[in-house]
This record gives C-alpha cells, sequence and structure tokens, in this order.
C-alpha cells in the first residue's frame, strides 16, 4: 500500500454541514471521497474542476451521477451497469 497523507482544509461552519448534507443525501458519498475525486481530476486533467475540464471527465462523471442517482433511489439492491468510483480515480491511468 502506498504512503498517504493527510490534508486538513479549514472553512466555515455551515459550508461543511451544506457539504457534508449534498454529499450524504444526493451522492451517497463522504465529503473525503468527493475531495479525491476532486484532486485527482485536477491533477490529471487540463482544466480545473469537474466542469472545466476535459469532457471525457464530465461525460464519465455525469455517468457516474446518474448511476449513483438510480443506485440510491433504488436503496442500492440493484447492480447497475456503469462507471464505477474507481474509473474516477483513475483518469490519468491508460490501459
Amino acid at each position: 500500500m502506498s504512503k498517504q497523507k493527510m490534508l486538513t482544509v479549514r472553512m466555515d461552519e455551515e459550508l461543511y454541514k451544506t457539504v457534508k448534507e449534498k454529499c450524504n443525501k444526493r451522492l451517497g458519498i463522504t465529503v473525503s471521497t468527493l475531495v479525491k475525486v476532486f484532486l485527482k481530476s485536477f491533477a490529471t486533467q487540463r482544466g480545473v474542476g469537474f466542469y472545466i475540464g476535459d469532457e471525457d471527465l464530465c461525460a464519465l462523471f455525469n455517468r457516474w451521477m446518474s448511476k449513483r442517482q438510480f443506485e440510491k433511489a433504488r436503496g442500492g439492491r440493484v447492480a447497475v451497469i456503469g462507471p464505477k468510483l474507481k474509473d474516477l480515480y483513475n483518469l490519468g491511468e491508460k490501459p
């Protein structure tokens, strides 16, 4: 396993609550996961973020979001074909 580093981000309490709630309720992920996806996209893409970077990232992220929302609506009981979270983490790696 590779070495890991910790990142501490300071923000006001209201922003943190809003981000945490949206991540949990709408996406079914943690704030940590959201930050990791953003940082991976930032490091591997030409742009600065999800919708500013390459179009392939936008399409992949949109497909993953749609899949997550469908799974969340179904209570996670249905296996859905589509991109996995690891596909977003592995953006810069070419097969």
